[in-house]
């Protein structure tokens, strides 16, 4: 057997594949042979140095595949088992860990963020998986590997606002922000039980996906009066709860906005900006100090255990995320890949990278 593996490589702000030893399983590890990948806006981020990733790491923090090697310290798993991880791995075991902000392992934001940044990630045809009884799960036999791949970044991210969020059953969510994780959180919204459920985006477009997924409205900013429309919708109260997933910071203040009293308004999305850059919450919609509106920042919830709860909302049909997969490539064209989900082209939400056996 070969002792090599491709995978894709950040290399003097560019990514490209290289070949690569095929990594070995240390205390507490597992390495698992790829069978698919995908990637996103996260990964160009690395390439770009919007994330301080170090030259010569591999890229990647979505995958799925078979158990190739067990390391000491890790049991319940086979070789040869599918499994998937998280694209969040923390270590389970430090303050924050403890503390249930397992996102911010290690005392630091986005601590728990570490494949493709300052870990070697998963596109690669192996990749290690750290803290492994902690962060890797097996795949129902029922679950594709194209279904499974949407669960460990997609889904895992999108559906902790909603999650955190608790809102009442049969409430309005209001989503703000289309992309990948605005669609997972529209659609873990549904199967949470929303009853009205209304995403807003910057342009018209993608209106179909946003419906066939969970959404009963679809507006955007171009055409809709977003604050006039959402009170005509809930009848003068607004919504129980907003997720705002667009990144762009003139979305907090809609968000804030459009919230009922007593409402929840989860923040799902890491904004940028210089050290003195700030959000601005709008007083009036706000109650003016009092309006019982809670603002919620939150990172995805990771771990094996609520993984596995994810796998099993796609495995009994209660989520279908597939749709969101709209392109498919061999591994061979993952520079490719990258290069047009870097573009963010109108309608390509998520590439399927398929490894050949």
């Amino acid at each position: 057997m070969s002792q090599t593996m491709k995978a894709l490589v950040l290399r003097g702000g560019k990514a490209a594949i290289e070949h690569r030893p095929i990594p070995k399983a240390g205390p507490g590890e597992v390495v698992v042979r790829t069978t698919a990948a995908s990637l996103c806006s996260a990964d160009a981020a690395c390439v770009s140095g919007a994330f301080p990733t170090p030259d010569g790491t591999v890229l990647g923090h979505e995958a799925v595949g078979v158990v190739h090697e067990i390391g000491a310290l890790v049991s319940g798993f086979s070789v040869g088992q599918r499994v998937t991880v998280a694209s969040t791995t923390p270590c389970g075991q430090c303050a924050n860990c403890q503390r249930g902000f397992s996102g911010h392992c290690g005392g630091t934001a986005w601590g728990g963020y570490t494949y493709g940044v300052s870990r070697d990630g998963s596109l690669a045809e192996y990749f290690a998986v750290p803290s492994a009884q902690h962060n890797l799960v097996p795949i129902p036999d029922g679950v594709t590997d194209a279904a499974a791949l949407c669960v460990p970044d997609t889904i895992a991210s999108g559906s902790t606002g909603p999650e955190a969020a608790r809102f009442p059953m049969g409430g309005t969510v209001v989503i703000f922000g289309q992309g990948h994780v605005g669609l997972a959180a529209t659609m873990t919204a549904r199967a949470m039980g929303a009853g009205l459920i209304v995403t807003v985006k910057a342009r018209p477009g993608g209106e179909s996906l946003a419906k066939t997924v969970g959404a009963h409205h679809a507006l955007n900013l171009a055409e809709h009066d977003i604050e006039a429309e959402i009170r005509q919708l809930t009848s003068g109260t607004g919504a129980d709860c907003a997720v705002e997933a667009s990144g762009v910071r003139e979305s907090f203040p809609r968000a804030v906005a459009v919230t009922r009293l007593g409402g929840v308004i989860a923040v799902l999305s890491s904004y940028s900006g210089p050290d003195d850059a700030s959000l601005s919450v709008p007083l009036a919609q706000w109650g003016w100090g009092i309006g019982d509106k809670t603002i919620l920042s939150t990172f995805q919830r990771s771990g094996s255990e609520r993984l596995g709860r994810l796998l099993r909302l796609v495995e009994t049909g209660r989520l279908d995320p597939t749709p969101l997969l709209t392109r498919h490539y061999a591994f061979d064209d993952v520079e490719r890949a990258l290069t047009e989900v870097t573009a963010r082209e109108p309608g390509h939400i998520k590439p399927l990278i398929t490894f050949m056996d």
